[in-house]
């Protein structure tokens, strides 16, 4: 009985696909959790990417403060990925302050001046916070690690100046050029033709035989400058070229040969005007150039002496302060309703001097300016008051001291209207940015660091130089954020 039983047990084939059953149930729950798990993990990518993004573009708009730059990015990184969810996806030591090189597309760490901030956030083992999978951890029954997903991102953010705005030339409506004119060192020239104009409507008018340096090689580097830039919104439209004559690989000697298309590069700095003057006037550090500042005995820095000039002060009938202008002060002159110019001294050099004023400024013959912001919040009256120009350099004045650019001998010029410039100046990290337009007449040497924002048009004559050098141009100018990584 017992053996008939057994050999019965033994035939008994009932259930005997249940353990293919399991494997292939098994193997279906893990072909299904391809699809739900590994697009969870796509979304969880995407959120910490954005997370990531978000991140390190707070961080960089809080520089140059770092401290409150890795506290930003915390937060922000807090406030898209809830850490009761998702755990903490970004830790203080991978908010990485450095430096970002646009030539090599290059992030370097330092906490020296940085310009960037690199961030990586995670779901990970690293940080406790895994992404736990669904359906894929029944692959552990064969011993695969499928039970969690380790995902991580980065993203960079730099901060930066537009190079149209630093390096050159930057109009709402037209540069307009005469003939003989000559560019050197990757400087930008750029009309975005945002103003209807009768006639030739265009966003930079080049005339005959103006010079134009093309890229120059860095053996250094191995790398190529991109020459001098020619820009406008839309080149094959915006721009007239009549015969100029190019520098090696200039490219500008066919029609819109050497235009580069460089979008929307509306002169930013002519809307941060008011700004500007107020931050002058409060002797706000940011605005304040850094040569107005002594010393004290401690070597610490003397914040420069305000003073205001009433309008009974002057004497002639252009109200002329007689001076001095002394070093370290920043004058707020007062004029008149009946006269609307201060004349500076003729003949005379002015250092490290801030001068604002509610009338025209002008500069007579000789004048020498270094380390020196002029202001003019005067407009002309009537509708074409914003042509005044309510600061004219005569012909031969000098602008910023010859130091290539070294930081502090710069020149600002700043206008609530135009500027005029005459003819045979010269030129050492000169700025300029008008309400309306600026005026440049002729032989007038630039090469040494030019910069010039105009709510209008630029107009120049003929054979003036212009460049640009590596210290740069004086005065706060407008930041830009964009992540490049």
């Amino acid at each position: 009985m017992l053996s008939t039983s057994f050999h019965r047990f033994l035939r008994d084939e009932s259930g005997g696909y249940t353990i293919w059953s399991l494997v292939w149930f098994s193997l279906y729950v893990a072909i299904g959790g391809l699809a739900v798990d590994m697009t969870d993990a796509y979304r969880n990518q995407t959120l910490l990417q954005s997370t990531a993004d978000a991140s390190a573009l707070a961080a960089v708009m809080s520089l140059p403060d770092q401290t409150d730059a890795v506290a930003q990015a915390i937060v922000y990184s807090i406030d898209n990925m809830n850490p009761g969810i998702n755990g903490y996806v970004l830790d203080e030591d991978e908010v990485i302050l450095g430096n970002w090189d646009f030539a090599t597309k290059k992030f370097a760490p330092g906490t020296t001046a940085p310009d960037a901030v690199r961030v990586i956030t995670r779901r990970a083992d690293a940080n406790n916070n895994p992404l736990a999978t669904n359906f894929l951890r029944i692959l552990g029954l064969w011993g695969l690690p499928f039970d969690r997903w380790n995902i991580s991102v980065q993203a960079v953010a730099v901060i930066y100046v537009s190079k149209c705005l630093k390096d050159g030339f930057t109009a709402a409506n037209e540069v307009d050029m005469n003939g003989g004119n000559d560019f050197y060192n990757d400087i930008c020239i750029h009309g975005q033709n945002e103003i209807e104009d009768n006639g030739q409507d265009k966003g930079v008018s080049i005339r005959n035989d103006n010079t134009f340096e093309g890229p120059i090689y860095n053996e250094e580097t191995g790398l190529w400058s991109p020459g001098v830039i020619v820009s406008t919104p839309y080149p094959n439209e915006d721009i007239t070229n009549n015969q100029p004559t190019c520098g090696a690989n200039a490219g500008l000697c066919s029609p819109n040969g050497g235009a580069k298309t460089a979008g929307d590069a509306w002169p930013e700095d002519v809307d941060k005007l008011d700004a500007i003057t107020q931050g002058l006037l409060n002797a706000t550090p940011i605005y304040v150039p850094e040569n107005m500042y002594q010393l004290d005995a401690n070597g610490g820095p003397m914040s420069p002496e305000m003073v205001t000039i009433p309008n009974e002060d002057y004497t002639g009938r252009a109200e002329k302060y007689p001076g001095p202008y002394d070093e370290y002060t920043i004058y707020n002159m007062k004029c008149s309703s009946g006269k609307k110019t201060i004349s500076l001294p003729t003949d005379t050099e002015i250092k490290n001097v801030v001068i604002i004023a509610d009338c025209n400024i002008e500069a007579s013959a000789g004048v020498s300016l270094k380390g020196v912001a002029l202001v003019s919040t005067y407009a002309g009256n009537g509708p074409n008051g914003l042509a005044n120009n309510s600061i004219h350099m005569a012909a031969g004045s000098t602008l910023g001291a010859a130091d290539y650019c070294n930081e502090g001998g710069g020149v600002e010029l700043y206008s609530a209207a135009s500027v005029h410039i005459a003819a045979g100046g010269e030129w050492h990290g000169l700025r300029i940015v008008a309400q309306h337009d600026v005026k440049i007449t002729s032989q007038n040497v630039g090469v040494y660091g030019i910069s010039i924002q105009a709510g209008n048009s630029i107009d120049m004559s003929s054979n003036n130089e212009f460049g640009l050098c590596v210290g740069g141009v004086p005065g706060v100018f407008t930041w830009r954020y964009r992540l490049v990584l």
